[in-house]
């Protein structure tokens, strides 16, 4: 399922319509306190990425050396979902709550 998705209209308004749509999602969590600074630079590369139309796989292979260091960080303890494999998927959880993750 894919929440930012639009079939009835063209590639490249779709593209920017999804970014918006992204953009707002940042901009609420933002208010409201619940991104964190550590999560931030990743969201940012995520929106490039919806803008950009790429599929997580792109993205992912776009950010293979951060997302590495975080596959090989243990999950903070002093967060939600803390009880994840590793600090990437802690950080997806997180962003999946946040309505963050566009896949």
């Amino acid at each position: 399922m894919n929440q930012f998705m639009d079939t009835n209209t063209p590639l490249p308004q779709r593209r920017i319509g999804r970014a918006s749509d992204y953009s707002a999602h940042i901009q609420e969590a933002m208010r409201y306190d619940r991104l964190r600074s550590a999560e931030y630079p990743l969201v940012m590369t995520i929106m490039d990425a919806v803008l950009q139309g790429y599929t997580e796989e792109r993205w992912q292979a776009g950010q293979e050396r951060t997302l590495k260091v975080l596959r090989q960080q243990s999950p903070e303890q002093t967060t939600t979902h803390n009880d994840t494999e590793n600090r990437y998927e802690q950080t997806v959880s997180r962003l999946k709550d946040l309505s963050l993750w566009p896949w």
